[in-house]
């Protein structure tokens, strides 16, 4: 077999083009080259890492795998065409406009087009928004999004997840809330640092966490949320200085994170069209140590939160030091269009208490989509058997 003579050169491929049109220019050894990418990935992987640290044992593998003449040179030109056709659309220049068609067109229902949008996010370079200025909290600050695919994460640890294995559940970019209770999860019975020893008896005999269904929301619409990102603000006074001191400059003010992850509700169809909401980051991302059961990874972990005697460190649910209101969950737009640079924005508080944050799964093939788990009530004869199983776990 004899390597084709390219079709189109890889290095002057037009940004735009989508993944079908440029599989759509692979030659045949491409094709080869692809499958292999795609059916043997733990060996491209394997071998992905010799390339980093020697790239003779790379390319040795890779003649024997495709025993041609120039076989380097040819895969070298498939890895332009395909593996770095994210740099070229980072050329492309994203507008907000963008952005809203972008989500306006997702359906979190459909698994392909969620991931295309969470991999778009991923993996484009996606402006910044500015949302205008607000006074709440008793100063005039400026807002703006820090555009990204995932800021928030679940508070149930991945190994204390129902059913986590569920190929109905959706991707991290979309989550839910469960208002049903607040703070930590009554899943986490065996730790007594989220509440007093007394009073985890008294919320196991009332409650448990179970796996949520369609008929949980019969009457009530489910809390489900896309993450957009985080929210950003700069004072008014910062925010100045670009039209006095740097008036003949161009000048970025310097936001500040205020630890609120900004997300765009669900509506009944799956998509993110609704309300803009900004939700208080209290899970950040941490890698699983290596000690760890790699069945239960811990892909993210409690921020600190508290001080040494169990309260609440000040900044914590504040948009910004001095902010005279502390929240966890409100309302900033009927949607997202509507916040503009020049414009201004009220922030309805909806819950200043903290609820729980879980994943978001579609419900079979009715593509309604709801938290993953819920907050249930226990039935009278099963809440001594909770009591007992919840002082059972403190007393080991």
């Amino acid at each position: 077999m004899e390597i084709d003579t390219k079709i189109i050169d890889p290095y002057l491929m037009d940004p735009y083009m989508t993944d079908e049109d440029i599989i759509a220019t692979f030659t045949p050894l491409e094709h080869q080259f692809y499958k292999w990418q795609i059916l043997d990935s733990d060996e491209t992987i394997r071998l992905g890492e010799d390339f980093v640290e020697n790239n003779d044992i790379f390319y040795n593998c890779l003649q024997k795998k495709f025993p041609l003449p120039n076989i380097k040179h040819a895969f070298w030109d498939f890895i332009v065409k395909w593996d770095l056709r994210f740099n070229r659309r980072r050329r492309i220049v994203i507008t907000a406009k963008d952005i809203h068609k972008r989500l306006r067109t997702t359906d979190c229902k459909d698994t392909k087009s969620l991931g295309e949008t969470s991999l778009w996010m991923h993996t484009e370079a996606l402006p910044d928004l500015l949302f205008g200025q607000s006074s709440f909290g008793g100063s005039l600050m400026h807002y703006a999004l820090s555009t990204g695919p995932q800021y928030l994460f679940p508070d149930t640890p991945y190994g204390k997840m129902i059913e986590p294995s569920d190929p109905y559940i959706l991707k991290d970019t979309v989550l839910a809330i469960d208002f049903d209770v607040n703070d930590c999860r009554p899943s986490a019975l065996d730790s007594s640092e989220c509440r007093g020893e007394d009073s985890i008896a008294n919320e196991a005999s009332a409650t448990s966490v179970r796996g949520a269904n369609s008929d949980d929301f019969l009457n009530k619409e489910p809390f489900v949320f896309f993450q957009i990102g985080a929210l950003c603000c700069c004072t008014a006074d910062e925010w100045m200085r670009r039209y006095t001191e740097y008036a003949d400059e161009v000048y970025d003010p310097e936001f500040q994170h205020t630890g609120y992850g900004v997300v765009v509700r669900l509506d009944d169809n799956g998509y993110p069209t609704g309300a803009v909401y900004i939700v208080y980051k209290y899970q950040e991302e941490a890698m699983p140590a290596v000690s760890e059961d790699p069945n239960k990874p811990a892909f993210w972990k409690e921020r600190e939160w508290r001080d040494s005697e169990g309260n609440e460190l000040p900044h914590i649910r504040r948009l910004y030091p001095g902010c005279d209101q502390k929240f966890f969950l409100a309302k900033i737009a009927d949607n997202l269009a509507d916040l503009k640079e020049d414009g201004h924005f009220n922030i309805q508080v909806i819950s200043e208490d903290r609820k729980t944050v879980v994943q978001a799964k579609r419900v079979g093939d009715t593509g309604m989509i709801i938290p993953n788990e819920i907050v249930a009530k226990v039935q009278p004869e099963d809440q001594a058997q909770s009591l007992l199983s919840a002082l059972g776990k403190n007393c080991l």
